[in-house]
């Protein structure tokens, strides 16, 4: 198991996304972090590719109507 490197700042500079929309994904269960002694979210370096991919997923359903 990869460990847990990485902070939200970096995951979002590799995934070409801000900060606020990895804490989402984070916050809502999508991608795994720890929490630091400092307080501070740490993530395993593939969290950055996980990110690409939900990004990926979400812009791929965006427009599509949702049946009732």
């Amino acid at each position: 198991m990869t460990a847990f490197t990485e902070t939200t700042g970096s995951i979002a500079r590799l995934a070409g996304v801000s900060a606020p929309t990895v804490r989402l994904y984070a916050d809502s269960g999508l991608i795994e972090y720890v929490m630091a002694a400092n307080h501070t979210r740490l993530y395993r370096p593939e969290a950055a590719e996980e990110v690409k991919a939900l990004l990926a997923k979400r812009l791929a359903n965006r427009g599509q109507r949702r049946s009732a």
